[in-house]
């Protein structure tokens, strides 16, 4: 018998309110920003909560920087990562791997629809300095990591739905 006693951790889900959109509605969304959407969909419901709820859960989407690995973990996938858990934490697929670009060129992130707006958000946590402060990747999100379409020059060219 073994001597360990292994636990899942426990993860507290915040209260949120969810909606639900059609893939055809969503898909528009995009359009209209000037974001293509270059492959067909597999799901007909988007489910999706609002800003307040946004506010609560993308903050528990953060992926760890000391994770990376430049071309085997790196910002596509830290995207991807922050999707795939957004799906299984709370069932909310609309936190959608973007592509494009920024300061430093191409990029991946993510965005998501609020109900009302597409918002941005860079799943990278940033990187703690000596002083034990974390900074955010680039040093011009000033610790922003939710921001409007366009801001701190993200530029998204595609949306994976």
């Amino acid at each position: 018998m073994s001597k360990f006693l292994f636990k899942p951790p426990v993860i507290h889900i915040p209260s949120f309110k969810e909606y639900r959109l059609p893939v055809t509605d969503l898909v528009r969304k995009y359009e209209e920003i000037g974001v293509e959407v270059p492959f067909p969909w597999s799901d007909y419901w988007y489910y999706h909560t609002d800003a307040e709820g946004w506010a609560k859960l993308l903050p528990n989407l953060l992926v760890r920087s000391n994770l990376y690995k430049a071309e085997r973990f790196d910002c596509d996938k830290y995207a991807r990562k922050s999707f795939i858990e957004c799906c299984e934490r709370y069932g909310l697929n609309t936190l959608l791997y973007t592509y494009g670009s920024m300061p430093l060129g191409a990029h991946g992130w993510n965005t998501f629809y609020t109900g009302d707006a597409i918002l941005q958000f860079e799943p990278n946590e940033g990187f703690k300095t000596p002083d034990g402060i974390y900074h955010d990747l680039w040093g011009d999100l000033e610790g922003d990591i939710i921001f409007g379409i366009g801001d701190n020059r993200y530029i998204p060219q595609k949306v994976l739905v």
